[in-house]
């Protein structure tokens, strides 16, 4: 729910979405002819990012939650991928890259991307609306459990569909160039620097925010003074194993970034990513998910 995952987006890819991305990786980008035409291409600026992508949930209903409520926590992947095709594009077209893109080239990247966003802006609207329900179940005083387990699989299938249809196009965009061009690119990346981005993934934020919540809801219960410590004890212990995760998950991300941020990127080099990737996010959210039942509130 990366809530930025790839921030590949939000964390609850899961399993299903790594699997998915490793399935993508396996079609070949083949090189391209290019005819030389009059046709001329309309301006890039025409495809930036729309704002209506990413959307923030801050629900009205909830109290208080860990990490606060600035910078706004983007919950929808849309954007970013949005974002990436458009700079590479621009790279591309770049002067200062020396590919020489042709009028063609042009008009065909403009294609695929005036192609993708609506498909992209479709999902995210499923994508938020899901994870409104699913922050809605989280934030009631009893959660039932079963409905928040089917919820996340639904997110983690319309996230992997939303993860699909961005490399899908990756791939076609990187199909429009010829082998010269892709070679300067693949030079290219041998000088490319890491990100310097060491920020704990927001997925971390929101699964805490969310189970500072359950904890305060729990502690509204009539427990014991020893219930009250053992689960205390169990809590604390649960959630620096989140902590543990989520900097594992990081590492993993910031890999991805780096991959996905090269002028050239090898679909090879990032589905071996993400067969590592998708299992740790199904990790991830399956611990968060085991110590929202830890924290289920008793019934009075």
């Amino acid at each position: 729910m990366d809530v930025r995952r790839i921030d590949i987006s939000r964390g609850t890819l899961g399993l299903c979405g790594g699997f998915l991305l490793v399935l993508m990786a396996s079609f070949p980008v083949h090189a391209a002819e290019v005819k030389k035409g009059p046709i001329t291409a309309p301006s890039l600026g025409g495809y930036a990012v729309d704002d209506s992508l990413n959307r923030v949930v801050i629900p009205a209903q909830t109290p208080s939650f860990v990490g606060g409520q600035s910078p706004p926590m983007a919950v929808t992947p849309g954007n970013r991928f949005m974002q990436i095709l458009v700079n590479h594009v621009a790279l591309w077209e770049s002067q200062k890259t020396g590919l020489a893109v042709s009028e063609d080239q042009r008009k065909r990247f403009r294609e695929i991307l005036g192609k993708v966003r609506p498909e992209l802006i479709r999902s995210d609207a499923t994508d938020l609306r899901l994870v409104q329900l699913f922050e809605a179940l989280l934030v009631g005083k009893r959660v039932p459990e079963k409905r928040l387990h089917a919820l996340n699989a639904r997110i983690g299938e319309v996230e992997g569909k939303e993860a699909m249809q961005f490399l899908s196009s990756l791939k076609e965009l990187q199909a429009v160039l010829t082998a010269p061009q892709i070679e300067m690119l693949r030079q290219r990346n041998r000088s490319a620097l890491p990100s310097a981005d060491v920020s704990v993934s927001s997925a971390l934020m929101f699964a805490d925010r969310m189970l500072s919540i359950r904890w305060q809801r729990v502690m509204e219960g009539s427990l014991s003074g020893p219930a009250r410590e053992t689960l205390a004890r169990r809590y604390h212990k649960a959630r620096n194993w989140l902590w543990s995760l989520a900097a594992e998950k990081t590492v993993s991300d910031r890999s991805v970034d780096d991959l996905l941020s090269e002028p050239f990127v090898d679909m090879e080099a990032f589905g071996e990513i993400e067969k590592k990737a998708g299992p740790l996010e199904g990790k991830f959210w399956g611990t968060f998910l085991r110590i929202v039942t830890l924290l289920q509130s008793p019934v009075r």
